[in-house]
């Protein structure tokens, strides 16, 4: 009996364990260039504080800005708000790390999550996709007869 009991409490314990690793954050890694299009906005930053519950605004002073959006400027505060936890995709938490991050603008606030987070040096500068359209329509570049 008590062989039976240790069994099922054993095979318990492994469910449980699997389930919790069944409701982790699961995206597939962002591809800078496409995410930068699809985004409200976009800026390397260094996050300052982490506020609230759950979901949360997480503070960053901006650095580097890849898509102007309200806010966005170089040296500003901006909040951004995301979950709290890591299995519902909430955005690091690691106070005075610098991290790339795709917004999304709604209902007047910024907002994004872990799958739209790239490192500092994977994020697109500003004018990247921009000045390769002007290269490609201006005139010499074979886009005009």
């Amino acid at each position: 009996m008590t062989r039976a009991v240790a069994a099922a409490a054993a095979a318990l314990v492994i469910v449980l364990v699997a389930a919790e690793g069944a409701q982790a954050c699961s995206c597939v890694p962002p591809r800078p260039r496409e995410q930068l299009k699809r985004a409200d906005g976009a800026f390397v930053g260094r996050l300052l504080a982490v506020r609230g519950g759950d979901p949360a605004d997480y503070v960053y002073r901006v650095g580097r800005v890849s898509k102007r959006g309200p806010g966005l400027r170089r040296g500003r505060r901006v909040k951004v708000r995301s979950p709290r936890s890591s299995a519902s995709c909430g955005l690091p938490d690691a106070r005075g790390r610098l991290y790339g991050l795709f917004l999304t603008r709604r209902e007047g606030r910024w907002s994004s999550n872990l799958c739209s987070v790239v490192s500092p040096s994977d994020m697109p500068d500003a004018g990247a996709s921009r000045s390769r359209r002007t290269r490609a329509g201006s005139p010499g570049s074979g886009a005009c007869g």
